[in-house]
């Protein structure tokens, strides 16, 4: 694996031809998280599977689309036109040097953007003969199998039993004591394009982190490298299929 700390020999003599970017977020998470949750546990995802790719490990995209936390001090943002433009550089300068997939894994639900970034990105390079792919990961990529590991899987959108189970595994000296909420959230996931979602929760955090363990997390983290390996897997298969399909037509 390749990383930051990797030389310009390192990259010449090690065959590579797939990065992993994180890109996480500063925000807040409640009473009980740190501002740079989604960060962390970005860049320790990307880790595992930049190691398990044999890939080169890009440092964290750790200022995102947060508008909606905005109201709440220590959140930091970009606009999302803006992100979407860091990643179309990123993509376009591995693709220069030679890489020919870049794996996006962001840990943060709120950068919508990045769908139709990747999106068009495949397309540009598809119609300009370039041999790069972007694959866009989402943070809820084990979503099908969480039911698994944690006990709530639906409405735990924020600081909830899963974001605090990895917190708890990876850095619990940085949990603190959560402040309980009378009432969980009933609003819906898209009414955080109307509001802040200081204003729709009590604490900040949208879940249920008191079902939170440190066990369940390193569940979490593991699921989510297998299903993200077997998703590209099932693209590379996909590609074969298409591309077996035009022989036979030919």
């Amino acid at each position: 694996m390749l990383n930051l700390y990797s030389t310009k020999r390192d990259f010449l003599t090690h065959p590579c031809h797939t990065a992993v970017l994180p890109v996480g977020a500063i925000e807040q998470h409640g009473s009980h998280l740190p501002v740079g949750t989604d960060a962390i546990i970005a860049q320790e995802v990307a880790s595992r599977l930049a190691e398990r790719l044999d890939g080169y490990l890009l440092p964290c995209v750790s200022v995102s689309s947060s508008i909606e936390h905005r109201e709440a001090k220590g959140t930091v943002y970009l606009r999302a036109d803006t992100l979407a433009l860091v990643i179309r550089d990123i993509a376009e300068s591995l693709r220069y040097t030679g890489f020919r997939r870049l794996v996006v894994f962001s840990g943060h639900g709120g950068n919508w953007i990045l769908k139709p970034t990747v999106r068009q990105l495949n397309r540009d390079f598809q119609e300009r003969g370039a041999a790069m792919e972007v694959v866009l990961v989402p943070s809820n990529i084990a979503l099908k199998r969480q039911h698994e590991v944690v006990r709530h899987v639906q409405n735990d959108l924020h600081a909830g039993e899963k974001e605090t189970s990895i917190m708890m595994h990876l850095c619990p000296e940085h949990v603190d004591e959560f402040v309980p909420e009378q009432d969980h959230t009933t609003a819906r996931q898209d009414f955080m394009d109307y509001f802040d979602v200081t204003d729709i929760t009590e604490d900040g955090y949208w879940g249920n982190p008191e079902d939170a363990t440190a066990e369940k997390g390193r569940r979490l983290l593991e699921l989510t490298v297998d299903c993200t390996l077997e998703f590209l897997e099932a693209i590379d298969r996909e590609r074969e299929r298409i591309a077996a399909k035009a022989r036979d037509v030919r």
